[in-house]
């Protein structure tokens, strides 16, 4: 068998259970350069590291080529400094570097947001190649004690990547969250979004956005948010809303000039009315093709009968609901022309 030198699985493939009585996933790949995969378990992703790193250090002389490395998890984790931090350590002839994390650091030690010193001691020191590191990195803290965003860009003063953002935030559940990352910004994710974050800065710094996911307990999103939002981000794709309050300045027309013009999947569960009624009733959606939806307010959303809902209903082709449907059944037949309605997990 030739040795592996590439291996690319679709982003869209998503791989479970690729260790089989501890075997080793990669058996031929002392000149394994180059890796693109998709996992579905984190657990996954540390075994799959620890058997290439480990390689890495065997093979330190007869394996000096793997110098591109890009490491995503959107999801909360919290092995940061346990797992992930020790295996890129390992790392030390990588020369392009691409971190994307979302790390919980609520309980941890020492217990602070990550920033420019934590980046330069854990991974920067152990990669002396390092040629180019891009990243975007946020960290979750519960009771998080306020920190002023100058400290965050201090800690990045003495290094040689200038080119940085950071926002800080706290909200009303007691969590706060600081998010950093490198410019220009090169992910296509934003998560836990609230009005404070500088999404519509001059320089258009998070326009090739395609999955956002708004989350605010402290100030509603008004309408003239999402005309921005349209405008800002127009690769959007994945829109999902998190948000209680109600709008302060509503647009009381029935129709407006509102447009995504990608949005493909829209997620609203836990919400105010009035989010379901701008973007359902009041804004033209093209390619919507997935709902994700309360099931009340999407209720009350077809009771109101607009026009605009109509249209937007008819090119959906899945449709969930957070409560079973099979008492209004016929009721979504009706403004659902093909039937996209995903039987809840709690109807038999």
């Amino acid at each position: 068998m030739r040795p592996i030198v590439s291996s690319e699985v679709d982003d869209a493939y998503m791989l479970s259970n690729i260790f089989n009585d501890h075997q080793v996933f990669f058996p031929q790949s002392n000149q394994l350069t180059h890796i693109r995969i998709t996992l579905c378990y984190f657990e996954d992703c540390v075994g799959l590291l620890e058997q290439l790193g480990t390689q890495l250090y065997l093979f330190n002389i007869l394996c000096p080529n793997l110098k591109h490395l890009t490491i995503t998890v959107y999801r909360n984790f919290v092995l940061y400094k346990e797992c992930l931090v020790p295996l890129l350590q390992r790392f030390s002839n990588v020369e392009y570097l691409t971190l994307l994390l979302a790390i919980d650091k609520t309980g941890s030690i020492p217990n602070h947001f990550i920033d420019g010193y934590d980046l330069e001691d854990d991974i920067i020191s152990y990669m002396p190649h390092l040629y180019q590191f891009n990243f975007h990195i946020r960290s979750i803290l519960e009771n998080a004690s306020d920190v002023e965003i100058d400290t965050i860009y201090q800690s990045f003063m003495k290094q040689q990547y200038q080119f940085v953002g950071c926002t800080v935030d706290y909200f009303n559940n007691n969590y706060g969250q600081c998010q950093i990352y490198s410019l220009p910004f090169i992910g296509t994710r934003l998560d836990f979004i609230s009005n404070r974050f500088p999404l519509f800065d001059i320089n258009n710094t998070f326009s090739m956005i395609t999955i956002l996911l708004l989350f605010d307990d402290i100030t509603p999103f008004e309408s003239v948010f999402f005309e921005r939002l349209a405008q800002a981000l127009p690769y959007l794709r994945t829109l999902e809303v998190f948000n209680n309050l109600e709008q302060q300045e509503k647009i009381i027309v029935s129709t407006n000039n509102l447009k995504f013009t990608h949005l493909t999947t829209l997620i609203l569960f836990d919400i105010h009315i009035n989010y379901a009624e701008q973007l359902l009733c009041r804004t033209y959606l093209p390619c919507l093709n997935e709902l994700v939806i309360n099931k009340d307010i999407l209720l009350a959303i077809i009771a109101q009968d607009q026009h605009q809902t109509r249209d937007n209903f008819s090119r959906v082709k899945r449709l969930q609901t957070s409560k079973p449907l099979y008492d209004s059944l016929n009721v979504i037949r009706n403004y659902f022309p093909s039937n996209p309605y995903v039987q809840h997990p709690n109807e038999e």
